[in-house]
């Protein structure tokens, strides 16, 4: 009994303490204790405060820090020239929903004990929320591989001229490429490890370029590899104008190794303000006048010194009637973007094309490296097999002429199919093989006659006249067809024809022998 009467004043003075104990934690727990919609003492984000703060104004605050971060600088050192940018730019960002969700729990989860200590220990030592900056890689790179690597030095090629009738080379230089996927790297990193600096540096990860082609490769480009000439009518006016000034264009070209050259995108557009005037052409069978008529005869004098240089011919296309300044299957058309003359540089060394006209004459001549042994010799052949006669002329009649009145508004023009051959004769062996084939429309005459057509019917109350028997004289003659013809015998790269000087007046190509009238200039210049 007496046991039992010791026993309860301690247990009653566990009980008080206990209860006292209960009291002060539970007072001081209400001292302590944030409201239910802000955030405890000792909170902050990178260096920011938000104790005692609701969720807006932690919000407000944190996205002003968020945006003086923005406002940081980036500059990018690409070997002493500086590249730079700001974040903001560069889509900077960060997620503070989940860092002030977290900043609110803080001593409202739990028991009341374990909500007190945990109040009192960030009150004490501060519970700081790291704010994890994001950019945009896609925008981070699109800077590296722009305003970073424009500020590169660009390799320098050796460039190709001809001065006073001597091809010179320009000194070439090396330059820079920008390691852009290592650059990006270094970027990441500098931004993780400088992330309360005002600005942001890095050196970009630059490597040497050479120059694609070297004073020492381009001056491999010294010889005459190939030439031709063909002649025109220069009291043609316009269409003189119009070959010069398509050759004009093509001079000076310099085709890089494996590069394809095209007539049509170097002398295009075919219009007035690019130098071009109106002559007659080829179009759908007929001789038309049009803007930069004459511009094939360029093209086919090139084709064939190309021909000889024995470069690559990658496109090239027969006219629709046959021309006047090569053999058949020896021209090359330009009409429109279906017709076109194609080569590809496939040497090791650079081309180099001048070309001009002088004296009635148009020429090319190609240079490069010559590495064909000197006893080669190369001849193409034009040889036609099949001639296609031009049928009964085509007549309009004209009412208002005299039935005595006739008029050839164009000749007739024979068709043929022509192949072209290059014979090559190299070791005492001699090689034939088919270059190209071509086919040629044949038209006929167009003759305009007075009165009305034979066999219309006469308007009411009148009798049809009588027409005349036609003349024999005005249906054209059947012309022999053509014997095969060829270019006369060559070394390596010489052209058929003597190269034209100022001053000299060639001689016109003898015409084919299949055309039935000297043909007009060419379909082309469209």
């Amino acid at each position: 009994m007496r046991q039992k009467q010791s026993f309860l004043p301690a247990f009653l003075v566990i009980v008080i303490m206990g209860i006292l104990i209960v009291s002060y934690v539970f007072a001081a727990y209400a001292r302590v204790k944030p409201d239910a919609d802000r955030i405890c003492q000792g909170v902050f984000a990178d260096e920011v405060e938000l104790s005692g703060m609701t969720a807006d104004e932690a919000r407000n605050v944190l996205n002003e820090h968020i945006a003086r971060l923005s406002r940081r600088t980036l500059t990018v050192d690409v070997n002493g020239k500086v590249a730079s940018t700001t974040l903001a730019d560069l889509g900077y960002a960060s997620e503070l929903e989940p860092v002030i969700e977290e900043a609110l729990k803080i001593g409202k989860e739990g028991s009341l004990f374990a909500n007190y200590t945990r109040l009192r220990e960030v009150a004490a030592e501060h519970k700081v929320f790291e704010l994890a900056g994001n950019y945009s890689e896609k925008k981070l790179k699109s800077f590296v591989q722009k305003k970073c690597a424009e500020k590169c030095t660009k390799a320098k090629n050796s460039k190709i001229s001809m001065e006073n009738g001597t091809l010179v080379y320009s000194k070439s230089r090396q330059g820079e490429t920008l390691d852009v996927e290592s650059t990006v790297q270094r970027i990441q990193t500098a931004l993780a490890e400088q992330a309360e600096a005002a600005e942001v540096k890095v050196q970009a990860v630059v490597n040497v370029k050479e120059p694609d082609v070297s004073k020492k490769l381009a001056s491999r480009c010294r010889d005459e590899i190939g030439k031709y000439a063909t002649s025109f009518n220069a009291g043609n006016v316009s269409r003189s104008k119009n070959v010069a000034n398509a050759a004009r264009l093509i001079n000076g070209t310099v085709v890089y190794p494996g590069e394809t050259f095209s007539v049509h995108d170097t002398i295009s557009p075919m219009t007035e303000e690019n130098g071009y005037y109106q002559a007659p052409s080829y179009s759908n069978g007929e001789v038309v006048d049009s803007i930069g008529g004459g511009v094939c005869q360029v093209s086919t004098t090139l084709y064939n010194a190309l021909l000889l240089a024995e470069l690559e011919i990658v496109e090239r296309s027969p006219h629709s009637m046959v021309v006047t300044y090569v053999k058949p299957s020896m021209d090359a058309a330009i009409a429109g973007d279906y017709k076109d003359l194609k080569f590809r540089n496939n040497t090791d060394v650079p081309v180099y094309i001048e070309g001009g006209t002088v004296s009635g004459s148009v020429y090319f001549h190609i240079y490069g490296e010559e590495t064909r042994d000197p006893g080669r010799t190369v001849v193409y052949e034009s040889e036609t097999i099949e001639t296609i006669q031009p049928g009964e002329d085509k007549i309009t009649y004209d009412k208002t002429k005299p039935e005595t009145f006739m008029q050839v508004t164009q000749e007739a023009h024979i068709g043929y199919k022509a192949v072209l051959w290059k014979i090559v004769t190299e070791n005492g062996k001699t090689k034939k093989t088919q270059v190209n084939s071509s086919t040629y429309k044949a038209e006929p005459r167009y003759v305009t006659k007075g009165g009305a057509k034979p066999g219309a019917s006469p308007k009411p109350g009148q009798s049809p006249k009588a027409t005349a028997s036609p003349r024999p004289d005005r249906t054209p003659k059947a012309t022999k067809a053509p014997k095969a013809t060829s270019a006369p015998k060559t070394a390596a790269t010489p052209a058929p024809a003597e190269e034209p000087k100022p001053g000299d007046s060639p001689a016109e190509p003898e015409p084919p022998a299949a055309t039935a009238v000297p043909v007009p200039p060419e379909e082309g210049g469209q």
